[in-house]
């Protein structure tokens, strides 16, 4: 009787251990498949991160490349250009404008550009810079310049308000087109205009 007990006892144990053994590996399967999943997860990740970084790795080049350009473009044009900031303080200034103002355009950059025009002229200068940072369009004033041994232009001045993502301050981009052989024609033609128009008059 006691042996009967002890075998029923010993079969009630096993399928007890049955039952409880197959609840303890379920979660352990579900682990391990979790964890499968995220290691999938974190590979396609990875992956879509490197894509990105390699379309961000093109584009800064292809800025570079854009950029380099724009230097070459800006540097060796034959039209005085200067980049300037609110305040009228040289940013950037190529080769041309260097030579028409007489100064090595390292010692141009942090000077500001009012500083070469007439007194009697300065507010007029003040008020177009305004202008132009007001409005993103052309804008076109002509004035006098004065460059190192004080010698006077007259120029045409082209400005426009410009955008650079790298940099959130304002800057405007502005030629100077030297009309001062223009001008003197101009000037020539309305003295001989004069004297014609004083000659019909003598008749």
């Amino acid at each position: 009787m006691k042996r009967i007990e002890k075998q029923s006892a010993k079969t009630t144990n096993s399928q007890l251990k049955d039952k409880i053994e197959p609840k303890r590996k379920t979660p352990v399967v579900e682990k391990v498949e979790d964890v499968q999943r995220l290691v999938h997860l974190l590979q396609v990740h990875q992956i879509e991160l490197e894509h990105q970084n390699q379309e961000l790795r093109i584009a800064q080049e292809e800025l570079e490349v854009s950029r380099n350009k724009y230097v070459a473009l800006f540097d060796f044009s034959p039209i005085p250009y200067f980049t300037l900031d609110v305040e009228s303080v040289i940013k950037e200034v190529n080769l041309s404008a260097s030579q028409m103002l007489g100064i090595d355009r390292n010692k141009l950059i942090g000077r500001r550009l009012i500083t070469f025009i007439p007194v009697e002229e300065k507010d007029v200068f003040n008020s177009f810079i305004k202008t132009v940072f007001s409005s993103r369009v052309k804008h076109t004033c002509e004035l006098n310049v004065l460059n190192k041994d004080k010698s006077l232009f007259h120029v045409l001045l082209e400005a426009l308000e410009i955008e650079d993502a790298l940099e959130p301050d304002k800057k405007c981009q502005i030629a100077l087109i030297d009309i001062t052989g223009m001008k003197k024609s101009e000037n020539s033609l309305n003295v001989l205009s004069e004297e014609l128009r004083l000659l019909k008059k003598g008749k």
